[in-house]
């Protein structure tokens, strides 16, 4: 017997201790209780996350991360995803309040993406069953919608999880344990702001739980209120792009950071023969002047909102009853509203957003010969016959193309449109989860669980400062009638339309702005239907080893979402791009099974020697039918060694976005391979100026490059029939500035998608020596993890989507996926260039992952090391987790040139966090210390290419129990205000807009301070 107690206080130590600090104070705990040599223990057999069958204590065949109620209190997050973020396991998150300040859709979401392999091969559950998605569309959770107060521990599993809890388990999964059998009444308040003064925010919380019929029954329920304030980069001009109030010190370290959308306007004065435009700025003096950075610039950090503000609201409840001694129903129910305000600087709204061609491609202002008579003309632009363009203006377009009628002539322009009050989005998010069900026992040695799981996630955005492009055309084409400059549209002035003046700081009046703004937004849910069913049981006296475990069951889900788009976004009638309505639905029938069969035990050198086998099979109404399993193997040669491996083949099946998005538009900037291609006796070749943006009849008059004739890509190129008609035309294929900046395209869901799949091979050791007092509080675990995924979803790219199409005459197949989402201007002006470049989601990629992972853990009564009879010295413990990552690449498509991301930032070679607490009677202090190692930028932009070097952040708490009631603490994140600092605002290094650091892997808030209480009837 005592072999088995020591089996299980190994295991329980090294996994749990090791942990990223998984409960400091409960490592403490565990240490100063641990079973002596004559003291007799009692271990209850529960489930872990990593398997259903029922385990002692927190024996897991994979490595498993835990993080404690403890834990949670002693960071002083509000978020439990802003915790699990920390842990070296995790990589870069999408969605933060620091990284969604302007997002088109989930503005306040905060996600957990483990090992960088993306939040949708991420599983979240919530007491071993799935929870809805808060990213409409995804499997991707909301970590918002699970409050911090409610939670007993989370388990974090990393590696394919797949044959045991379902799909989307390609990286690992997040189990959140919640409270239960809580009786009593707590009240929680906790306040908290930045040593700048911004981000303040609050929480309150009310738990309260309670027996009734005799004891039978349970129920524990949790009251949450957040709010979290916001973070502007005109408050943060030390590390930001400020210019304001005479600070120019950043602005000297990073020049041309200021855009060229001004509040007074810019003009685009086009040039004859598309040779571009030039730009140009009406001064106060009315003088018309060339445009600069220094002197006109816009420095949008003014009005740049750093971290999205947003308040919630949440309620948790959970009921157990006990039917008799055999079975028990249970329930859990979740309800949360959030709401998000962020903010931007104003629209910046051009002509090239205002006019488009004949095939409705938005176009810069261009002179030329449209009409083919031999006369130039401009098009695309403001009239400068309209009253609203100033004289001197009309005067310098006249001067660039004389000989032009002024009917004929037109500017463009670049402005902020301030006038209508900065951007912004207005979102409210709503989530319903309702679990119940029943388990128990059918023998003494079979148990049961069957349960419902319905959610819900509800999405509402309203995003303000955008325009309604044809009512913004006509305020822009003015006439004076009486005196009184009015629209020149006599039905648009009777709606209410007034002239805008956009060469003119404050040249919009309140009545133009009700005239023309737009009120754009979003409505999207996601649903989701689950039937879970599983008997969990032992087969006693088959092996001599012990009772083999098994588990048998089977879980139909069905999964519906839409997100709607306003009118207007769909139609493309404003600013914003044009976005139609996604909508998708799927349902999986599945069945799952696992055994655990010991095979050898109290051996000499094989105490324990386990097999265990997971297999899942799925039947998908999209992707068809999957299959996946895990194999593993625990050896425990003696009491304080155990040996563990374990293979698995996972899969993931594509999401609603995945398969049915129809469409979401961008305007990407490409290089078009066939740009200068021509004919020279009846063979493809190249020009010797194949590029110009400035004077495409430079190309045509370059000369035909003799070593391209016959080159593959030109041949490639004359297949294409737009590209030969362009060449019959003007003798050659030289783009204008337009048609170069006029490409649109829309990113496609693939309703063929297939699943992805990933092998997964995890081996490592767990030791917890039990040679003397002093050793046995030590316990260390090393594992070793690789993970490769095949069949990734991902696309082309529309770049390589070009290249690839056109790379010889064998590859310009029109149907292939290279060329399929190619599509050219098949008549006109514009023939051959560039219309449309789709892409559609493809299995594509091929991602590996490899590394280490290092957790050990060790706890000491002060008292133990130096005997003070009169006083009690406290104790010290202390637990560390350490990643080492070994290769971290990916292959975007087969044939393409492998990339590799291990080293650079988001995914350093090596990450570790370090936590320490001292208690002594009623004071705990906690300190966190977080270490990120050197990285490299170059990935991002190689103009902005560095090596950033590693950085340590430290955080500190202090708690004291005033009295078996009442619990105070506070706390500083963030101690000696470390930061990152990273040249660009623009993302110029991958970085969040706004950021002059990656606030995804550095802390960006810098040192921030918070205090609260716990007060307990």
């Amino acid at each position: 017997m005592r072999t088995h107690l020591f089996r299980r206080h190994l295991l329980a130590t090294t996994i749990v201790g090791g942990a990223l600090a998984a409960a400091i104070p409960a490592l403490a705990q565990t240490a100063q209780s641990s079973p002596g040599a004559n003291e007799a223990t009692t271990v209850d057999e529960i489930v872990v996350t990593g398997s259903r069958i029922a385990r002692p204590n927190q024996d897991s065949p994979v490595p498993v991360s835990v993080i404690t109620a403890q834990h949670i209190e002693a960071t002083g997050q509000m978020n439990t995803g802003d915790i699990l973020r920390t842990l070296p396991e995790a990589g870069v998150s999408t969605f933060t309040p620091t990284t969604t300040t302007f997002a088109t859709a989930n503005n306040g979401v905060t996600t957990v993406d483990l090992r960088n392999l993306g939040e949708n091969r991420t599983l979240v559950l919530v007491n071993g069953r799935r929870h809805v998605a808060g990213v409409v569309g995804s499997q991707i959770v909301d970590f918002n919608t699970i409050p911090t107060d409610f939670i007993e521990r989370v388990d974090v599993v990393t590696g394919a999880a797949s044959a045991v809890y379902g799909s989307d388990a390609l990286a690992g999964v997040i189990n959140i344990i919640t409270q239960k059998d809580f009786e009593g009444l707590e009240l929680s308040a906790q306040g908290g702001i930045t040593d700048r003064g911004d981000n303040e925010n609050y929480k309150i919380g009310l738990k309260f739980g309670s027996n009734f019929a005799d004891d039978r029954g349970n129920f524990v329920g949790s009251l949450g209120w957040r709010k979290t304030g916001s973070v502007y980069a005109r408050d943060r001009c030390d590390r930001q792009m400020c210019v304001d109030a005479g600070v120019t010190s950043a602005r000297d370290q990073v020049p041309g950071i200021f855009s060229s959308y001004i509040p007074r306007g810019t003009a685009l004065i086009p040039r004859p023969g598309g040779l571009g435009n030039l730009t140009r700025v009406v001064d106060d003096s009315g003088a018309v002047v060339p445009y600069t950075n220094a002197g006109f610039g816009y420095n949008r950090a003014a009005e740049r909102q750093l971290y999205v503000p947003e308040e919630q609201i949440r309620f948790n409840g959970q009921a157990t009853y006990n039917i008799n001694d055999n079975h028990r129903f249970f329930s859990e129910m979740s309800l949360f509203h959030g709401r998000t305000s962020s903010e931007i600087e104003g629209n910046p709204v051009g002509s090239d957003n205002i006019y488009t061609n004949e095939f409705g491609i938005d176009q810069f202002p261009d002179c030329r010969d449209f009409d083919g008579d031999g006369d130039s003309e401009c098009r695309y632009g403001v009239p400068i016959a309209s009253a609203i363009v100033p004289t001197a203006l009309a005067n310098a377009v006249r001067a660039q193309n004389p000989g032009v009628a002024d009917s004929d002539l037109v500017v463009g322009f670049r402005r902020r449109i301030n006038d209508v009050g900065n951007r912004g989005n207005d979102s409210e998010r709503s989530m319903a989860r309702l679990v119940a069900g029943f388990e128990g026992d059918i023998t003494p040695n079979l148990s049961y669980e069957l349960s419902l799981n319905y959610g819900r996630s509800d999405y509402d955005q309203r995003t303000n400062g955008d325009v309604i492009t044809s009512r913004f055309k006509d305020a822009l084409d003015a006439v004076i009638v009486g005196g009184e400059t009015v629209c020149r549209d006599t039905v648009a002035r009777a709606q209410g339309c007034r002239p805008i003046y956009v060469f003119q700081e404050g040249g919009i009046s309140k009545e133009a702005v009700d005239y023309f703004k737009a009120s754009t937004g979003l409505d999207a849910f996601q649903e989701q239907y689950i039937v879970n069913g599983y008997v969990n049981g032992t087969l006693p006296n088959v092996s001599p080893a012990g009772d083999i475990g098994f588990v048998i069951g089977v879980e139909y889900r069905e999964e519906e979402a839409r997100s709607t788009p306003d009118p207007l976004t769909q139609k493309g009638l404003a600013t914003g791009n044009l976005t139609p309505e996604t909508r998708g639905a799927f349902d999986v029938r599945e069945a799952f099974a696992e055994l655990r069969v010991p095979l050898l035990a109290d051996l000499p050198y094989a105490q324990a020697l386990d097999l265990n086998l997971a297999a899942r099979v799925s039947d998908y109404s999209t992707v068809g039918s999957t299959t996946a399993w895990a194999a593993s193997l625990e050896y425990q040669p003696v009491e304080w060694l155990k040996l563990r491996s374990q293979y698995a083949v996972a899969v993931r099946a594509p999401n609603i976005n995945e398969l049915f998005n129809a469409g979401s538009q961008t305007f990407p900037i490409v290089t078009d391979p066939c740009e200068g291609v021509t004919l020279l006796n009846g063979q493809a070749a190249f020009f010797n100026t194949r590029s110009n943006i400035a004077d495409p009849d430079v190309v045509l008059n370059s000369g035909v490059d003799a070593s391209t004739i016959g080159n593959a890509v030109a041949q490639a190129c004359m297949l294409d029939p737009a590209v030969v008609a362009r060449v019959a035309r003007d003798g050659g294929f030289a783009l204008t500035q337009p048609e170069k900046q006029g490409t649109t395209g829309f990113n496609i869901g693939n309703p063929d998608l297939t699943p992805e799949t990933s092998k997964t091979f995890t081996a490592g050791f767990l030791f917890n020596p039990r040679w003397n007092d002093w050793w046995s509080r030590l316990s260390v675990s090393v594992d070793y993890y690789d993970i490769s995924i095949d069949d990734g979803v991902g696309t082309y790219g529309r770049q390589t989507s070009l290249n690839r199409c056109y790379e010889n005459a064998a590859s310009y197949v029109p149907t292939s996926p290279f060329c399929g989402g190619i599509q050219r201007f098949a008549a006109g002006s514009s023939v051959g260039a560039l219309n449309q470049l789709d892409i559609r989601n493809l299995n594509l990629a091929v991602i590996n992952v490899e590394g280490l992972d290092l957790k050990a853990s060790y706890s000491l009564d002060l008292n133990d090391a130096f005997p003070a009879p009169s006083m009690d010295l406290g104790s010290v413990s202390a637990s560390l987790t350490y990643s080492h990552l070994l290769d971290f690449g990916s292959t975007a498509f087969p044939g393409a040139a492998s990339q590799t991301f291990a080293g650079t930032v988001g995914s350093p070679e090596n990450e570790a966090v370090l936590n320490l607490l001292y208690a002594r009677g009623p004071l705990q202090a906690t300190v966190g210390v977080q270490y990120v190692g050197e990285a490299d930028t170059g990935h991002f932009n190689e103009a902005w290419k560095s090596a950033l070097p590693s950085m340590t952040f430290v955080n500190a708490q202090v708690r004291y129990e005033l009295n078996e009631r009442v619990n105070v603490y506070a706390g500083v994140d963030n101690v000696f205000d470390e930061y990152m600092f990273i040249a660009g605002t623009n993302g110029d290094n991958g970085q969040a807009t706004g950021w002059t650091t990656f606030p995804d892997v550095y802390d960006g808030l810098g040192r921030r301070f918070y205090g609260g209480f716990r007060f307990s009837f």
